[in-house]
């Protein structure tokens, strides 16, 4: 089982529609996978279609009470879902005054160990408890990113934040970064992934070959309740997507053979 985080200090960058992509699209490849919705906001809950107890999402119950089950969801054949909302935030104060508070999603995800091949953490746009928690529970991090001079302050942040957690979870690596929300009319745009590129090289990372161009689809999607693959099949967004994961799952055995030990 690995666990895939999507973070990005930065919001606005496609993060909860490229989880929600990636999982689906490893569902689709008969992966079994759990899709995890950590952010409080609950933008992934809405987008698809379920609703919670704010005051106490299962979400919350998973990291703060590890020893009981929590409500996963359904969602189609191999891709299994924790909802999120509000109250997920006071795990920040929940957590605050407990040792190795870091590492609370980290041990509630081992009971999942053996179910699934792929458990996808949507994670908040900020640096809190509940983030560390991600960094620390991951095996690897994909880091969506619009390519864009705000942007860029927003990698360069998330690496030096990950250069730290290694001395929790020393084996995280950044899997990748990928390009979202991209028009490549313009010219701002390479030189924006010119510029990441770079970063992911310092990091021994890269940016993948698929870009996720900007479209509206993946802003009518979440409203209806639907993955981006049921709302538009055969859009082009879909289209990148697809490429995406292809991509993510050939990249596996090279990948592996590179991890650090």
């Amino acid at each position: 089982m690995r666990v895939i985080g999507l973070v990005n200090q930065k919001g606005g960058v496609a993060k909860t529609t490229t989880a929600s992509a990636l999982a689906y699209g490893l569902a689709r490849q008969g992966k079994k996978t759990l899709l995890v919705d950590f952010d409080p906001q609950g933008n992934l809950s809405v987008a698809c279609g379920i609703t919670t107890n704010e005051g106490c999402p299962p979400a919350l119950k998973l990291i703060t009470d590890i020893k009981s089950d929590v409500k996963i969801e359904r969602l189609e054949i191999c891709l299994d879902f924790i909802a999120s909302g509000i109250g997920l935030e006071t795990a920040n104060m929940i957590l605050a005054g407990k040792p190795c508070r870091e590492l609370y999603l980290k041990r509630a995800l081992q009971k999942f160990e053996g179910q699934y091949d792929y458990v996808v953490v949507d994670s908040n746009p900020s640096l809190s408890i509940i983030t560390l928690n991600v960094l620390a529970a991951c095996d690897d991090i994909i880091v969506p990113f619009k390519p864009e001079f705000n942007s860029e302050k927003g990698v360069s942040l998330l690496i030096e934040t990950v250069d730290e957690i290694h001395q929790i979870n020393k084996d995280l690596c950044i899997r990748g970064f990928l390009v979202t929300m991209a028009d490549r009319r313009r010219r701002s745009t390479n030189e924006s992934v010119e510029y990441v590129e770079k970063q992911a090289r310092n990091c021994q990372s890269k940016v993948y070959r698929s870009w996720i161009r900007q479209s509206v689809v993946a802003a009518d999607a979440p409203k209806n309740g639907k993955s981006v693959y049921a709302y538009r099949p055969g859009s082009p967004l879909v289209t990148d997507y697809e490429t995406f994961v292809e991509e993510f799952l050939n990249e596996k055995k090279e990948y592996a053979g590179t991890r650090k030990k």
